[in-house]
């Protein structure tokens, strides 16, 4: 997979994952969005260098809402509500 293609999927997963988590990624770091923006970043890459993807998109796919991101899942611990 190409690295372009690779950090969009990344995207994708992080913001479906934060969605069904009710997580606002808006304010990841409090109300400083160059902050926010920089942190976002962050697990977006953090999600791409994941080797779990297939098993994060079927879980994401397969349920509405989450209690708690998946013990695999690199962004745990930015994934809980505020």
């Amino acid at each position: 997979m190409g690295l372009f293609k690779k950090i969009n999927e990344s995207a994708g997963l992080v913001q479906d994952m934060a969605a069904h988590l009710d997580v606002d990624l808006a304010h990841l770091s409090g109300l400083d969005a160059q902050t926010s923006v920089a942190q976002f970043r962050s697990a977006v890459m953090r999600c791409a260098n994941c080797d779990r993807h297939e098993e994060c998109r079927h879980l994401l796919d397969e349920t509405a809402t989450l209690d708690a991101a998946p013990d695999y899942c690199r962004n745990r611990n930015v994934m809980v509500r505020t």
